[in-house]
């Protein structure tokens, strides 16, 4: 029987995309095997593009389809698109004649690398893979082999612009969600913690393509030693300069004997390799810091990146000068691009850097028999130890910053926050058991002090652990902290920075960049290859490198452990302070609500905030209290309020001294600095920089008419409005005899006072003087949801005893005298209510 036309074939696929998923997937599964070569490669890219939802179609729903309410959906197209599925399968028999490309938009290419192919600095993983035109000019696409083609599809459509409108779709559960299911299984397939490699293709013996992704695998097998180096190790880092300068004599001096010993899996291990640097190019290279310094936008300006002229690009603008971890805001307005990953995107990116770390911790120690023997270890296992540093940690490092300045202030931070701190601590992602994930390995392991040996990781990604702080700083600062979910996250970075020795490795890997040693002040005994004079010049090489090549020639680096930093941590405890006062106050006021009668609890219109429960007020507090002792932990700061010193934000700044009682002085301290106007307290340039960047803030206080206030939400809109009218109207026509009544001191008027609003007191925690409202008729507490329903339950009462609306109207009226003659009795001097 004479094999399918091309066009059959098509016909074929166009009538089985019409059918329902689970059917669709075996129809094409029968037409994919019935397919020659070359009808496969005309079949790919229209199945790939109806797949992922590509050139405006739909999709099969990747990001939808859920095990819980699909389940059959969900398992016919995840073993479609497995690694042994059927479009894998295809994908490989069309990597059997390695002549077969296909084109990929260039359009759909990250921006970064957009803008680096239009300069002409061709990134390395696009080499070979640009077509240029006649003119010279690069063509609209990029040509891909059959596995790249399909990497690029299944990376891209998780920041497809597309499918980002209809918003996230809160993967909770990440077995449950089928695309999230997908990534975990390519991630064990590609990038195993266990095994000696990726499984060879079954289908033929597949090349090696010509690539450059395989153009720097000899350096590979020059890594030795722990995955992030040792002590006694240091030369053996993947981002160590010793490694870079000994890898290239190294690979002349490489034996016949040895290249084949340390290349015997390169054949498959090219999978694994193009795997991750496509899902890190696509995922985590949205937004460059080295692209934006190149093509600088003013702060302010509103204008697009597509808007403006590539001459503007060009230019650009000299930055200000600024002290302390705000240096680090410099790039915060430079993006031209602002591409801020969704939620679902962050997720995956975790599961990327946990699955990374237990993959590089997984690497086999080697044994050398002879000191003599030249080893150079498998090409494998120098693939695991350069995977983390090589592929992931520069692009990882500009995706967290650009989140620490863009992300908005709310709680859907702490995806970015978990992120980090998975990245930071390696030594919690250690084994994974044969079919388990390691991304879903229960963390039981209890806190533990970081060991001596991952002083070479710290060093490696300094900038990690010191600027990314500085940056979370600020974001803490704009936050409220009385918040639980706020302290939380607080919380979980004061707790990993507190660590035991992780303080010291940060601190010791800074001292490498001063040129004068001093004693380390966390009492830890110093590496001696880090205090040795060589090895400290060869360290401070290495980092200089990597400040280079993470932000950009002209970065100033502030150290984590300097005066400006730590001035910082002490403003940041007195928030902490004002945070615990705030809290005890709210757990004060509702147990004075809950202790009060049910006589004044069910008549008083006094609105409480029953957003926080009284487990959460108490996990607040435990959170605030435990943050402040690792804050103080980290720094070294003593609880001696003489060492408490005056956060230089401008000569003007108020000393901040701790007392009992807040009083007048204390309470101004707290606020901008101001200066006295004709209005009231203006702003000086320092109060406006303290206010920015909420350093000090004006206590929220109502300064006009309170019966203005706006309408909240347990209250009747329409109803507010009538009763303001009808309130204003009384307290025109009858001012006089209210002011009157006010007055009076005997029985009669202490009843009535009960019913009338008193003038609003003066605060001294204002500087600006109120106006003195008169007392007045309010009777905006009638519009009050919990109110009416009182009222709708003594009515139901009323009628359901068979009496009509007199009894109802006198029922109220004598509550009402009740209520006005026991507030009368229990206070001599006249009582008015505040409002």
């Amino acid at each position: 029987m004479a094999a399918p036309s091309p066009s059959h074939s098509l016909a074929r696929i166009h009538g089985a995309l019409q059918l329902p998923l689970y059917d669709r997937c075996k129809e094409i599964k029968y037409i994919i095997e019935e397919s020659s070569i070359k009808d496969l490669h005309s079949l790919l890219p229209m199945l790939l593009e109806n797949i992922f939802g590509f050139n405006n179609t739909q999709g099969w729903g990747l990001k939808t389809i859920s095990a819980s309410w699909q389940p059959y959906d969900f398992v016919a197209l995840r073993d479609f698109l497995s690694p042994n599925g059927p479009v894998m399968q295809t994908v490989y028999r069309l990597l059997v004649e390695n002549i077969y490309r296909f084109e990929f938009p260039l359009k759909c290419l990250p921006w970064p690398s957009r803008c680096l192919i239009d300069e002409g600095a061709i990134p390395v993983l696009y080499m070979n893979k640009l077509q240029f035109l006649t003119n010279g000019q690069a063509a609209d696409y990029i040509l891909l082999n059959a596995f790249e083609y399909y990497l690029f599809h299944f990376s891209y459509y998780l920041v497809n612009a597309q499918h980002l409108r209809a918003g996230s779709y809160n993967w909770n559960t990440p077995t449950d969600a089928l695309y999230i299911a997908l990534v975990e299984e390519y991630m064990n397939y590609f990038l195993p913690a266990e095994g000696t490699g990726v499984p060879p293709i079954r289908t033929a013996s597949t090349p090696l393509p010509s690539s450059p992704i395989n153009s720097s695998k000899a350096s590979y097998s020059s890594f030795q030693g722990s995955p992030f180096g040792s002590p006694k190790s240091r030369e053996a880092s993947p981002f160590s300069l010793r490694s870079f300068m000994r890898s290239g004599s190294q690979q002349q001096q490489q034996t016949p004997t040895t290249v084949e010993q340390s290349g015997g899996n390169q054949q498959e291990t090219w999978r694994s390799e193009t795997f991750l640097q496509i899902v890190a190019e696509m995922w985590l290279n949205q937004n460059s810091l080295e692209t934006a310094q190149r093509y600088g936008f003013s702060p302010g300006s509103n204008t697009s990146h597509s808007a403006m002229p590539y001459s503007a690009h060009r230019q650009r603008f000299p930055g200000m000068a600024r002290s302390s971890c705000y240096s680090y805001l410099r790039d915060a307005y430079t993006l031209p691009e602002n591409v801020l990953p969704c939620q679902d995107h962050v997720k995956v990116i975790r599961m990327l850097v946990k699955h990374v770390h237990y993959f590089t911790n997984s690497v086999r120690p080697e044994n050398i028999s002879s000191l003599h023997q030249c080893h150079y270890g498998s090409y494998w296992d120098g693939f695991k130890r350069s995977a983390m540093s090589q592929e992931i940690q520069k692009k990882l490092y500009s995706f967290l910053k650009h989140s620490f300045l863009r992300w908005p202030l709310d709680y859907s931070f702490r995806l970015v926050l978990e992120t980090w701190l998975s990245y930071v601590q390696p030594w919690r992602y250690f084994g994974g058991k044969d079919g388990e994930s390691p991304t879903h390995k229960q963390e039981t392991v209890q806190d533990r002090a970081v060991d001596a040996v991952w002083q070479q990781f710290v060093t490696d990604n300094l900038l990690f652990f010191t600027v990314l702080f500085q940056l979370f700083l600020p974001r803490v600062f704009r936050t409220d902290l009385s918040h639980p979910r706020n302290t939380y996250m607080l919380f979980r970075v004061c707790k990993v920075f507190s660590q035991m020795g992780l303080n010291t490795l940060i601190e010791q890997a800074e001292c490498a960049l001063t040129d004068v040693h001093y004693p380390l002040r966390h009492g830890y005994s110093p590496n001696k290859s880090f205090t040795h004079p060589a090895g400290r010049s060869s360290t401070a090489a290495v980092l200089r490198i990597q400040f280079a090549e993470l932000e950009g020639p002209g970065f100033q680096y502030q150290p984590l452990f300097s005066l400006e930093c730590e001035n910082m941590i002490e403003q940041l405890l007195e928030d902490i302070q004002k945070a615990k006062a705030e809290n005890q106050a709210v757990a004060a006021a509702r147990s004075t609500s809950e202790n009060q009668s049910w006589w004044a609890w069910l008549f008083s219109d006094a609105y409480y905030n029953d957003d926080l429960s009284p487990s959460e007020i108490k996990k607040t507090d435990t959170h605030l209290r435990q943050s402040e002792v690792y804050l103080r932990t980290i720094f070294d700061i003593k609880t001696d309020p003489a060492r408490r010193k005056q956060v230089a934000w401008g000569p003007s700044s108020a000393t901040s001294t701790p007392g009992p009682a807040p009083g007048p002085a204390a309470i101004s301290s707290t606020l901008p600095d101001c200066i006295p106007g004709e209005n009231g307290p203006q702003l000086t340039p320092l109060g406006r920089y303290q206010l920015m960047n909420g350093l000090r803030r004006f206590d929220i206080t109502l300064r006009g008419n309170p019966d203005l206030q706006p309408i909240r939400s347990f209250e009747c809109a329409p109803l507010v409005r009538l009763l303001h009218a009808f309130s204003t109207a009384l307290n025109k026509k009858h001012h006089a005899a209210i002011a009157q009544v006010s007055e009076r001191e005997d029985f009669v008027a202490r009843i009535l006072q009960q019913f009338l609003c008193c003038p609003v007191a003066r605060s001294h925690a204002v500087p600006a003087p109120l106006v003195r409202w008169q007392p007045r008729i309010s009777l905006r507490f009638a519009a009050s949801y919990r109110n009416m329903a009182y009222a709708a339950v003594l009515g139901a009462a009323v009628y359901a005893s068979g009496h009509g609306l007199f009894v109802f109207v006198l029922l109220l009226f004598l509550m009402a005298l009740s209520y006005g003659a026991i507030g009368a009795v229990s206070t001599r001097s006249p009582r008015h209510k505040q409002q």
